[in-house]
């Protein structure tokens, strides 16, 4: 370890990976927008969670249908509840919430 180079993140640092690739938009940003109904920010939001949301469902089930079932379920109840979302370094894991959230 250099100690020149050793500090404490910063409370922003937690929320990098919660910045879209190459866009600069975060992922606070489309949860802020589908909670206005936007449809675009949803497709984006899937397009860039899913993966992870998909492996998340997997390793709840042990089933990639029981999966696939449960990621539907997980984006329709991240469409219904984005208005709860408060924005903060944790939108990723607000998203994971939701995929464990199973029915209720």
């Amino acid at each position: 370890m250099n100690r020149g180079h050793s500090r404490a993140p910063a409370p922003a640092d937690r929320s990098a990976c919660s910045v879209l690739p190459g866009t600069g938009e975060s992922l606070d940003d489309l949860l802020v927008q589908i909670a206005e109904g936007s449809r675009t920010a949803f497709a984006r939001l899937y397009d860039h969670t899913a993966p992870l949301v998909f492996a998340a469902a997997v390793e709840a089930t042990s089933s990639p249908s029981a999966a696939e079932e449960r990621v539907a379920a997980s984006y329709v109840r991240i469409w219904k509840s984005a208005a709860a979302y408060r924005p903060g370094p944790d939108a990723i894991s607000w998203i994971l919430h939701q995929t464990r959230g199973g029915d209720g």
